[in-house]
Protein backbone atom coordinates (compact mmCIF):
# COMPACT_ATOMS: atom_id res chain seq x y z
CA UNK A 1 0.00 0.00 0.00
CA UNK A 2 1.44 3.33 -0.95
CA UNK A 3 2.32 5.72 1.78
CA UNK A 4 -0.29 7.69 3.84
CA UNK A 5 0.53 11.58 4.92
CA UNK A 6 -1.28 13.67 7.40
CA UNK A 7 -1.54 17.33 7.50
CA UNK A 8 -3.61 20.06 9.16
CA UNK A 9 -6.43 21.19 6.69
CA UNK A 10 -8.91 23.72 6.71
CA UNK A 11 -12.31 23.11 6.42
CA UNK A 12 -13.16 23.95 2.51
CA UNK A 13 -10.36 22.06 2.02
CA UNK A 14 -11.59 18.42 3.47
CA UNK A 15 -15.35 19.62 2.65
CA UNK A 16 -14.47 20.73 -1.51
CA UNK A 17 -11.84 17.75 -1.71
CA UNK A 18 -13.80 15.28 -4.42
CA UNK A 19 -13.06 12.12 -2.03
CA UNK A 20 -15.05 13.98 0.62
CA UNK A 21 -18.81 12.88 -0.34
CA UNK A 22 -17.81 9.15 -0.60
CA UNK A 23 -15.61 9.54 2.85
CA UNK A 24 -18.61 10.64 4.54
CA UNK A 25 -20.90 8.10 3.27
CA UNK A 26 -18.63 5.47 4.42
CA UNK A 27 -18.57 7.61 7.55
CA UNK A 28 -22.24 7.67 8.22
CA UNK A 29 -23.00 4.06 7.48
CA UNK A 30 -20.33 3.21 9.97
CA UNK A 31 -20.99 5.49 13.06
CA UNK A 32 -24.77 6.34 12.16
CA UNK A 33 -25.85 5.96 16.55
CA UNK A 34 -29.71 4.25 16.81
CA UNK A 35 -31.78 6.39 17.74
CA UNK A 36 -30.80 9.46 16.38
CA UNK A 37 -31.46 11.05 13.13
CA UNK A 38 -29.24 9.96 10.55
CA UNK A 39 -25.59 11.99 10.10
CA UNK A 40 -26.80 15.29 7.91
CA UNK A 41 -23.58 17.41 8.87
CA UNK A 42 -24.00 21.19 9.15
CA UNK A 43 -20.98 22.20 7.73
CA UNK A 44 -21.47 25.54 8.76
CA UNK A 45 -21.03 24.75 12.01
CA UNK A 46 -17.60 23.63 11.53
CA UNK A 47 -16.64 27.02 9.67
CA UNK A 48 -17.81 28.72 12.68
CA UNK A 49 -15.83 26.99 15.23
CA UNK A 50 -12.59 27.11 12.65
CA UNK A 51 -13.02 30.77 12.85
CA UNK A 52 -13.23 31.00 16.40
CA UNK A 53 -9.89 29.28 16.69
CA UNK A 54 -11.58 26.29 18.69
CA UNK A 55 -11.44 23.49 15.66
CA UNK A 56 -8.96 21.96 13.46
CA UNK A 57 -9.65 19.76 10.44
CA UNK A 58 -6.80 16.70 9.60
CA UNK A 59 -6.69 15.10 6.12
CA UNK A 60 -4.94 11.98 5.31
CA UNK A 61 -3.47 11.75 1.87
CA UNK A 62 -2.28 9.93 -0.51
CA UNK A 63 -0.42 11.80 -3.33
CA UNK A 64 -3.67 13.65 -4.11
CA UNK A 65 -6.08 11.10 -2.58
CA UNK A 66 -8.03 12.06 0.68
CA UNK A 67 -8.04 9.01 2.43
CA UNK A 68 -9.62 10.17 5.91
CA UNK A 69 -9.84 12.89 8.12
CA UNK A 70 -9.88 14.18 11.34
CA UNK A 71 -11.73 17.15 13.08
CA UNK A 72 -10.46 18.19 16.86
CA UNK A 73 -11.87 20.88 19.39
CA UNK A 74 -10.52 22.32 21.95
CA UNK A 75 -13.69 24.31 24.21
CA UNK A 76 -12.90 25.95 27.47
CA UNK A 77 -14.41 23.26 29.66
CA UNK A 78 -15.89 25.22 32.71
CA UNK A 79 -15.83 22.05 35.18
CA UNK A 80 -12.64 21.71 35.07
CA UNK A 81 -11.19 25.49 34.12
CA UNK A 82 -8.88 24.43 31.73
CA UNK A 83 -9.55 23.71 27.46
CA UNK A 84 -10.09 19.82 26.67
CA UNK A 85 -9.40 18.33 22.80
CA UNK A 86 -11.82 16.50 21.81
CA UNK A 87 -11.76 14.16 18.57
CA UNK A 88 -15.11 15.33 16.77
CA UNK A 89 -14.94 13.40 13.47
CA UNK A 90 -12.23 10.74 12.93
CA UNK A 91 -12.56 8.25 9.97
CA UNK A 92 -10.67 6.46 7.50
CA UNK A 93 -12.08 4.88 4.05
CA UNK A 94 -12.89 1.33 4.17
CA UNK A 95 -10.28 0.56 1.47
CA UNK A 96 -7.49 2.42 3.29
CA UNK A 97 -7.43 0.36 6.83
CA UNK A 98 -4.46 -1.10 8.05
CA UNK A 99 -2.33 1.91 6.03
CA UNK A 100 -1.60 3.87 8.80
CA UNK A 101 -3.58 6.17 8.38
CA UNK A 102 -5.85 6.25 11.36
CA UNK A 103 -2.98 6.07 13.63
CA UNK A 104 -1.02 9.38 12.10
CA UNK A 105 -4.50 11.06 12.19
CA UNK A 106 -4.66 10.70 16.03
CA UNK A 107 -0.84 11.68 16.43
CA UNK A 108 -1.64 14.85 14.46
CA UNK A 109 -4.55 15.05 17.04
CA UNK A 110 -2.59 14.68 20.07
CA UNK A 111 0.25 17.03 18.74
CA UNK A 112 -2.42 19.93 18.06
CA UNK A 113 -4.17 19.23 21.57
CA UNK A 114 -0.74 19.37 23.27
CA UNK A 115 -0.11 22.69 21.20
CA UNK A 116 -3.18 24.02 22.55
CA UNK A 117 -2.24 23.49 26.36
CA UNK A 118 -5.28 20.14 26.76
CA UNK A 119 -4.30 18.04 29.22
CA UNK A 120 -5.72 14.92 27.53
CA UNK A 121 -7.68 14.21 24.08
CA UNK A 122 -11.30 12.65 24.13
CA UNK A 123 -11.59 10.21 21.85
CA UNK A 124 -15.12 8.63 21.42
CA UNK A 125 -15.99 5.36 19.78
CA UNK A 126 -18.53 2.98 18.95
CA UNK A 127 -18.61 0.20 21.31
CA UNK A 128 -18.35 -2.51 18.33
CA UNK A 129 -16.09 -1.64 15.72
CA UNK A 130 -12.49 -1.08 14.56
CA UNK A 131 -11.63 2.23 16.36
CA UNK A 132 -12.19 0.87 19.48
CA UNK A 133 -9.68 -1.93 18.73
CA UNK A 134 -7.42 0.75 17.61
CA UNK A 135 -7.57 2.68 20.68
CA UNK A 136 -7.19 -0.68 23.23
CA UNK A 137 -4.10 -1.27 21.52
CA UNK A 138 -2.21 1.93 21.40
CA UNK A 139 -0.46 3.61 24.46
CA UNK A 140 -1.68 5.65 26.75
CA UNK A 141 -5.48 4.80 25.60
CA UNK A 142 -7.98 3.99 28.16
CA UNK A 143 -11.48 4.00 28.54
CA UNK A 144 -12.95 6.24 31.12
CA UNK A 145 -16.66 7.08 30.52
CA UNK A 146 -19.65 5.33 28.60
CA UNK A 147 -22.24 6.96 27.20
CA UNK A 148 -25.98 6.16 27.54
CA UNK A 149 -29.07 7.16 25.00
CA UNK A 150 -32.74 7.94 26.02
CA UNK A 151 -34.82 7.88 22.56
CA UNK A 152 -36.84 11.63 23.08
CA UNK A 153 -40.13 11.44 21.05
Amino acid sequence: MARVSVRPCSCSEIFEHPDFDRLRREYGEETAIAGLPDPQSKLEVYFSLEGSGTFQAYGAFCGAELVGFAAVIVPMMPHYGVCVAVMESLFVGWDWRRSGAGIALIRAAERHARTAGAPGLLISAPVVGPLVEVLERMRGYRETNRIFLKELP
